[in-house]
């Protein structure tokens, strides 16, 4: 055997970014201060990492200011956004080709400035910092939560475009509520 036939040549990564695209996720939009400067990015790489302690992730590429901006912050806040909110989406990203950007309000918040209008948001005191490859992935140690009492009604991302659900959910509740972990089973091929 030789070396090529053990490792195969790596997948395209505009077709890796393609089937990865077909998870769909929600939008947030990370927001950070230091001193008087506030910087804010879309994210849709975002996770929840852990209980004990309480735990986020987000992964921002080397090459954003914002992974510069996080590297002085000393925390930043996940701003999940609402579906009424893909102006500030397509904003925070680069993405906006008007002359003045859509309306928006960010308020004094701990971790990071709060997005106003938001469905949730979690402020984050900067936990580390794992290098990833060509990204950085910021872990969060949980310090602040709000929800907001608007309906649930999300903003999503999925096959390179946003969607909205059809119908939106009545109310926030913990995955124990609706399953056992201990009744998970693990299925194995023959």
């Amino acid at each position: 055997m030789s070396a090529t036939d053990a490792h195969p040549p790596a997948p395209d990564p505009r077709e890796f970014r393609r089937v990865m695209g077909l998870f769909a996720t929600g939008v947030a939009v990370v927001t950070a201060a230091v001193d008087a400067r506030v910087h804010a990015m879309t994210a849709n790489a975002v996770m929840s990492v852990s209980l004990d302690p309480l735990l986020v992730c987000v992964s921002v590429g080397k090459g954003a200011r914002m992974n510069r901006f996080l590297e002085e912050a000393a925390g930043f806040a996940l701003n999940i956004l609402a579906e009424d909110q893909e102006a500030l989406s397509r904003y925070f990203a680069g993405m906006w080709q008007a002359a003045e950007p859509p309306p928006y309000r960010l308020e004094p918040w701990v971790g990071g400035p709060r997005l106003e209008g938001c469905l949730a948001s979690v402020g984050c005191a900067r936990h580390q910092v794992v290098e990833a490859g060509d990204h950085r992935l910021f872990l969060g140690r949980v310090v602040a939560l709000h929800r907001s009492q608007a309906p649930l009604r999300p903003l999503l991302f999925f096959a390179g475009a946003y969607h909205r659900l059809r119908e939106p959910a009545h109310a926030a509740r913990d995955p124990l509520e609706i399953w056992d972990p201990e009744a998970i089973r693990i299925y194995y091929g023959d």
